[in-house]
């Protein structure tokens, strides 16, 4: 790990997925779900969501397994499935809560004047509102959206560039190296692993007041 230069952030970026709130917990959560609506009158539409979900994992997964510059093709029923998350993370979301810290080290950021974005693989839908943390975040990008999943270096410097912004002076924050961190030696961008570098997010925070960075 390259220790975290934060004279020099201007801008924090943060993954969602297994960084803001823990994804074992969703997928339980989701199949708790799933099974509760297969026992009512929904069960037919309980079906169809998961395999609209279903469909969309397998196509992004055959990306990820493609590598090369991770781009995304155009998927079929996109609208449709994206009614479907926001559905499901508006109703799950809101019971499983963020990470031990994230709530903290956002607002640590915010005191520090750091303006924060969100970078993700997938379109956010409902998740920042579910979470309750979309007020913290000036802009939302999504690696479909920008034409290529993580790690492609082509996404993390689009962002950058569209935020005026050195590679050095980008922070992103994620859960896992082969998405988050792999492009960082390529593009120069600094990065935090949730999971590798530090436990938690409180665990980030600490060592990041313990540079004394603009400390009154």
């Amino acid at each position: 790990m390259n220790p975290i230069d934060l004279t020099t952030v201007r801008v924090v970026s943060w993954d969602i997925d297994g960084t803001m709130y823990d994804l074992h917990a969703l997928m339980s959560a989701f199949k708790r779900d799933l099974f509760r609506r297969m026992l009512s009158l929904g069960w037919l539409a309980a079906w169809r969501d998961f395999f609209r979900l279903l469909r969309f994992k397998l196509a992004m997964d055959k990306v990820r397994r493609a590598k090369g510059d991770y781009r995304v093709p155009q998927i079929p029923g996109r609208d449709a499935i994206e009614r479907t998350q926001d559905e499901m993370y508006g109703r799950i979301l809101p019971t499983i809560g963020v990470c031990p810290g994230v709530n903290e080290l956002l607002d640590w950021f915010a005191t520090k004047g750091l303006k924060q974005v969100v970078f993700s693989d997938y379109t956010p839908s409902t998740k920042l509102t579910s979470l309750g943390l979309d007020r913290y975040f000036s802009e939302i990008y999504a690696g479909e959206t920008i034409g290529h999943l993580k790690p492609a270096p082509a996404a993390f410097t689009a962002i950058i560039d569209e935020l005026g912004l050195a590679p050095n002076e980008f922070l992103h924050i994620g859960d896992r190296v082969d998405t988050d961190g792999a492009a960082a030696t390529a593009v120069g961008y600094q990065v935090a692993i949730i999971g590798r570098d530090f436990n938690t997010a409180m665990e980030l925070l600490e060592a990041l007041k313990a540079q004394g960075v603009n400390d009154e």
